[in-house]
Parts: C-alpha cells; sequence; structure tokens
C-alpha cells in the first residue's frame, strides 16, 4: 500500500510532542512491519524522522492534496491534523484531541496508545548513574512541565515545600522540560531551591531514574507519559479527580492534597511497589505492533 501523509501539522508541533512521536511510531511501524511506502507532505526547511518515502514540498493550497495524491499514485490520503481533505480519493485523518483515526465516510476508530519501544526498567546501576547524573545522587520526583500551565508549576512548587518542610528529606525535584529564564526568576527567593533542578528533558533515563513520576493536567495530552512511567517502573501521582487505581491520584489545584501525595510514596515503600506492579501489569502486551495490526485493518490492509 502507498499512502500519502500531510505531516506539516507535525511540523508545526515539533518532532518532540507527544502527538508527533506517537504518530511517527505509527508511521515508523507500518512501513517496518506493513511494508506501507510512505509519500510525505512537507513543509520546506523543518524536518522530521521519517522512515524512507518519496518527499513532496508543495507551493499550493490545501485543494492540491488531490493532484499530489494522483500523480504519486497513492492508494490512500492520510491527514494528520484533524480534517477531511478535498479528494475523492480514499483517505483517513486522525483527530488532533484523542487517538482516534476515522476513516472513509467518517467511521471513528479507537487506537491503542503504545509506550515507547526503547523503555525498559533500568537496573540498580543504572538507576544510580541516572542519579549522578540529573539529580546529585539523591532521589526525586520528575515532573514534565512542558505545557503546563505556570500557575500550575507554582502549584507544584508549593506542594514540594510543603512535603520538605515535613520529611526533612534530601529529595529532589526535577522539573523537564520547561522555560528556564521564566522559572529561574520565579525560583529565585524559593526557599528549597537546592532541591530543584531545571533539566531540558528528552533524556531517555528522566523517567526510569525517578522515584515517582508527577503528572500535571496537560491540555491535549493523551496520557502516552503515563504508560511511559510504567514500562520503566516508575509510580504515578496524577493530578486528576478519580479513584486511585494504576496512579495515585491527588486533586488538582490543592498543594497541601499534592504534599500528601508526594508523602505516601515517599513513606509507604510497600504501596509504591504496588502502583509500580499495577502499572507493570497495565502496559502489559502493549506495544507498536498492537497499534500497527489496529490501523491497518482499520485502513483496508491485506
Amino acid at each position: 500500500m502507498r499512502i500519502l501523509i500531510d505531516v506539516r501539522p507535525l511540523q508545526a508541533e515539533g518532532a518532540g510532542s507527544e502527538r508527533s512521536r506517537f504518530l511517527l511510531s505509527c508511521i515508523s511501524g507500518l512501513s517496518a512491519l506493513k511494508g506501507v511506502e510512505w509519500v510525505y507532505l512537507l513543509n520546506e526547511g523543518e524536518d522530521l524522522p521519517l522512515p524512507a518515502g518519496e518527499k513532496v514540498m508543495p507551493k499550493g493550497l490545501f485543494r492540491r492534496i488531490a493532484g499530489i495524491a494522483k500523480e504519486q499514485g497513492a492508494d490512500l490520503v492520510m491527514m494528520t491534523d484533524g480534517k477531511e481533505a478535498r479528494t475523492s480519493q480514499a483517505q483517513c485523518w486522525w483527530l488532533k484531541e484523542r487517538p482516534v483515526l476515522r476513516v472513509g465516510t467518517g467511521a471513528e476508530v479507537v487506537v491503542p496508545l503504545a509506550p515507547g519501544e526503547g523503555i525498559v526498567p533500568l537496573s540498580m546501576e543504572e538507576r544510580a548513574l541516572a542519579k549522578g547524573r540529573i539529580a546529585e545522587g539523591k532521589e526525586y520526583f520528575f515532573v514534565d512541565i512542558a505545557g503546563v500551565p505556570p500557575a500550575e508549576v507554582i502549584e507544584m512548587l508549593k506542594a514540594f515545600s510543603l512535603f520538605k518542610k515535613r520529611q526533612l528529606s534530601n529529595m529532589k525535584l526535577v522539573l523537564a522540560g520547561g522555560k528556564d529564564k521564566e522559572l529561574a526568576g520565579k525560583l529565585d527567593s524559593y526557599k528549597y531551591r537546592q532541591d530543584v533542578i531545571l533539566h531540558p528533558g528528552g533524556d531517555g533515563m528522566l523517567v526510569g531514574g525517578a522515584y515517582a513520576m508527577v503528572r500535571l493536567a496537560e491540555r491535549g495530552s493523551w496520557g502516552i507519559d503515563v504508560l511511559n512511567a510504567w514500562k520503566a517502573g516508575v509510580p504515578v501521582i496524577l493530578a486528576e479527580a478519580g479513584e486511585n487505581g494504576d496512579v495515585l491520584r491527588v486533586v488538582k489545584g490543592d498543594p497541601a492534597v499534592m504534599a500528601e501525595g508526594l508523602k505516601t510514596l515517599y513513606k509507604d515503600e510497600r504501596y509504591r511497589g504496588e502502583l509500580i506492579e499495577k502499572g507493570r501489569l497495565a502496559v502489559a502486551g502493549a506495544g507498536i505492533d498492537r497499534t500497527v495490526a489496529m490501523i491497518w485493518e482499520a485502513i483496508g490492509g491485506n
């Protein structure tokens, strides 16, 4: 099967965005596992880690997709911006809000998410190396703050202050993916500044080396970071209402409640171990192979 895919929206989001990483994994999986031949619509000067295929950089408008599909002999047009293309060609399109693929006349297929292929639990020696490089050899809570509203980051800092005041531990807080200049100004007068580490992100060992991952509410996120933490053997504190199960849920917007969640995992190693095991079971069998099989069936592959 030959598919024309418009990856320009992924270029705009950036290769490091959650949705881009997931869709690029799907593209690579369909290429490797199903032999899909790709034709990419790209903007000039912006790159993505794409598998082999034909690259087209159209100068015209949205309506030209139909002509390009015909020129390239595409069997299917795949859109990534949540919109249907103006073409009579067979097509499907990814929604932006959820991991859903709409096919043909609009039938929706919920595609199973997959954790990163290269993520595995770290050995004790590897965790020690990660902690040494990332957090001065100390245990740490990991929070990815990319895309998180500043007010929620401030609430996290307040919660960490309460935790430190009550526990008197040497635990660190690693905030990754934020805008350093903005954060640095807010941290100047922060009492526990020496225990807060600003990290650029993109480090494969950040999650695996953590004592726990704290996931703050992020608009538009699909939750793949939680799957990654589970696969890495790291428990998750989730700032979102609901019943505790595979994660420790705390009420959003209350630093005291978040501080209590941090304390719970810090003091109750047995409960922490239970969360690690539940997370491991939750992602057992999840992987890009399963995801690709679902997409392949949805688009009529054979």
